[in-house]
């Protein structure tokens, strides 16, 4: 996560609040509220790809938004597509989808039209919220089931994303800070920064996607990440305890007094749910994770020039690994 720059963009966007007076969303607003005075500053992370699709009025429906290169996103996209080809008796609606899914193993494309409709390939920024004690750990009011009890909503459902639609106090506190952030000229390459900061300029408003979470680990006097983005808290205490339990040990040659330290260090997070563990000098915390959708009024951000980008699709590159040579057997 990289720390958030000082300049200073204008905002060209027209939120609006929806006051709630619901207890739930009372208690879900003071938390906002008192969480963004406790960890004011914000950090800007690394983008998530994923699709979208029109559903016209502004609104558009983001699916799998969890992927870290635009052609990962992609192939994703191009997958769904296959699988609604296998379903479809349509036999228009099938052509243009086997046109498409062939498009899309050669080109580097991100917007497509099926059956009238466009899809395109999108990139979010993710963002944490720290403070002295480092990033924010999950709120009270946050979700917390013990179990998965549902689907992740940027990896497997549909997130439905209208700009224009009013949200509460605290999430439109939120929303401003996170449309003016960009990255810091000094601790990025230029065309990096020259992207970010157009983006506050050509995406002016966004929207806020569903909070995930994510392990961190306190290494040189710094918090850095330990574990990719999941839908609640108990998923990311549940990545700890299986490194814990299953990798540490595995990996590294540790004594058995060590291999105990993790073993029980797994359990106790287990029992208690706690969002902070230190074990053999090791300090982890799950943490607070914000993504932002940008907007134009054209519709969500898609990949920036500047955005890692190196996979070819992978018909292209079957292609040129066909011309260095036969492809290896099986041995």
């Amino acid at each position: 996560m990289l720390p958030v720059s000082d300049d200073e963009e204008s905002l060209a966007a027209v939120l609006r609040v929806e006051l709630r007076d619901d207890p739930v969303g009372a208690v879900t607003e003071d938390d906002a509220i008192r969480r963004a005075a406790a960890y004011p500053n914000i950090r800007v992370g690394a983008p998530v790809f994923g699709h979208a699709v029109d559903l016209g009025g502004g609104r558009w429906a983001v699916r799998a938004l969890v992927d870290d290169t635009p052609q990962a996103a992609r192939d994703t996209l191009a997958h769904r597509l296959r699988e609604r080809l296998a379903e479809t008796t349509d036999p228009a609606l099938a052509a243009e989808l086997t046109d498409l899914v062939r498009l899309l193993g050669w080109e580097k494309v991100d917007e497509i039209t099926v059956a009238g409709c466009r899809h395109r390939i999108v990139r979010a920024d993710t963002f944490a919220r720290f403070g002295p004690d480092g990033p924010e750990p999950p709120r009270p009011s946050d979700r917390d089931p013990q179990r998965p009890d549902e689907r992740d909503s940027l990896l497997d459902g549909d997130v439905i994303a209208d700009p224009a639609a009013p949200t509460g106090v605290g999430e439109v506190v939120l929303k401003v800070d996170l449309l003016t952030a960009h990255y810091p000229r000094a601790q990025v390459p230029a065309d990096v920064y020259r992207d970010s900061v157009a983006a506050v300029r050509t995406h002016p408003n966004g929207v806020v996607l569903p909070t995930r979470y994510a392990a961190a680990e306190r290494v040189g006097g710094a918090w850095q990440p330990f574990s990719r983005a999941v839908a609640t808290p108990q998923e990311a205490r549940d990545t700890i305890a299986f490194d814990f339990r299953y990798l540490e040990p595995r990996l590294n040659q540790l004594t058995d007094d060590q291999i105990t330290a993790y073993q029980q260090a797994a359990d106790e997070l287990d029992d208690s749910r706690a969002n902070e563990t230190t074990v053999l000098r090791r300090r982890m915390r799950v943490t607070r994770i914000e993504t932002l959708l940008r907007f134009s009024p054209d519709g969500p951000e898609g990949p920036r020039p500047s955005d890692h980008d190196p996979e070819p699709p992978p018909e292209a590159h079957f292609a040129q690994l066909r011309k260095q040579g036969p492809l290896p057997g099986p041995s």
